[in-house]
């Protein structure tokens, strides 16, 4: 499995190259982003493996993914609508697992939420999150094998599991068949609070 810094090898290279070109300090994109100054000197000098979620909002704040979602909604709508052609996707390595983001692409929140879809015998591996990083795990069908540091727990449908996000951790479909669940990660240490 490929470690999460050998999918975005230059991420914070290119994060500090636009930063410095669009005259940001970290304190201005902190601001912008909702990301705090100390997680984005983290993400610069490459100590910590962020999330998707935040890696996404950042991209965005700075404009290097020039990919548009199609969000129909405004500020002066009630109700927002996430086409699921718009959904954002991640794969697993060994492409048997499948992570739709469902929490709000361009607000920075302190949870993350996503849609696991796990193949029989998928496996999605993860190195460390930042410090103080919590995972919820809950299957919603099938079975699911967690793994985080050296502890190992097992899922079945209606089962939740919550478990430390800050070290390697994986999901592991251990049924015949495939496995659905929700994944909640709460990111407590990440964010300025006053964006919560």
């Amino acid at each position: 499995m490929k470690k999460h810094s050998e999918s975005l090898p230059n991420l914070g290279d290119i994060v500090r190259a636009s930063r410095k070109e669009k005259e940001l300090t970290l304190e201005k994109l902190s601001i912008l982003s909702g990301i705090s100054k100390s997680m984005l000197s983290q993400i610069e000098r490459g100590t910590v493996s962020p999330t998707f979620s935040v890696v996404w909002n950042l991209t965005q704040c700075l404009g290097i993914d020039l990919s548009v979602l199609g969000e129909s909604a405004t500020t002066d709508n009630l109700i927002t609508h996430t086409p699921a052609y718009s959904t954002p996707i991640k794969g697993s390595e060994d492409e048997r697992c499948t992570l739709r983001m469902l929490n709000p692409l361009r607000t920075v929140l302190p949870v993350e939420w996503y849609e696991l879809i796990a193949e029989a015998g998928g496996v999605l591996d993860s190195v460390a999150h930042a410090h103080g990083t919590f995972e919820h795990l809950s299957c919603l069908s099938g079975v699911l094998q967690v793994q985080a540091g050296d502890l190992t727990a097992i899922a079945n449908a209606g089962d939740t599991l919550r478990y430390r996000a800050d070290q390697p951790h994986s999901i592991h479909n251990i049924g015949d068949g495939p496995a659905t669940a929700m994944l909640v990660v709460g990111l407590p240490t990440q964010y300025n609070t006053r964006h919560l």
